[in-house]
């Protein structure tokens, strides 16, 4: 990732957690440290481009299942907003990508049951096998937003509904195939892909 890119998305992941905690207003500003451990599986419809052919490139269907655990430690203001750093794996079917995300969250009420929103942005470093459409890549930027509602079930126990929207970069050679004098003639060059990008749904557990 270009370092100047970097910086913009730092700036502009710490102007948007002060825009959110701005709008306090006059309600209880009580800051508390939290730590959440999270495991979950995601099933998600998307799709990415394939190689060329003949200057045709193709759509495929990406159909995701996700095995995720992360760990997000942070602070909470009202106990409604949370910022903090998220660590985490996440298992794809072709890959396996270790992210590290700024994260925001919102409660829409400060109980143990009840909506919430997450973001989360950063980079996940890993690799993304090859397949008969394309040739491996390597991780790269990557968000991740969603709204869910979780449901406390034990004193430290929660499970937790979500939909979600996920964007994965993949840092990838492409191949050119075109015909030339009656023979193929193959080129590559460095592309950003994007064959992790999909809408989901995620159900999973959290250790509050």
């Amino acid at each position: 990732m270009n370092p100047m890119y970097r910086i913009i998305l730092a700036f502009s992941f710490v102007l948007t957690a002060n825009l959110i905690l701005a709008q306090a207003g006059n309600e209880d500003k009580s800051l508390k440290y939290f730590n959440r451990t999270e495991a979950g599986v995601s099933f998600g419809i998307g799709s990415f481009k394939t190689n060329i052919y003949n200057g045709i490139q193709k759509k495929v269907r990406n159909d995701e299942i996700v095995v995720t655990f992360q760990t997000i430690n942070g602070f909470k203001y009202m106990n409604k907003v949370s910022v903090g750093l998220s660590l985490g794996a996440e298992l794809w079917q072709n890959g396996l990508f270790w992210p590290v995300y700024g994260y925001i969250g919102y409660d829409f009420k400060p109980a143990d049951n009840n909506f919430f929103a997450d973001f989360f942005i950063g980079y996940a470093a890993g690799k993304r096998d090859s397949t008969s459409f394309y040739h491996a890549g390597k991780g790269a930027f990557a968000l991740t937003v969603g709204v869910g509602y979780k449901m406390k079930v034990a004193k430290n126990l929660k499970f937790i509904y979500e939909i979600f929207y996920k964007y994965q970069a993949i840092e990838s050679d492409y191949s050119i195939y075109y015909m030339n004098n009656d023979s193929i003639v193959k080129t590559s060059t460095v592309d950003y892909k994007i064959p992790l990008s999909f809408a989901g749904f995620k159900i999973g557990i959290w250790f509050p």
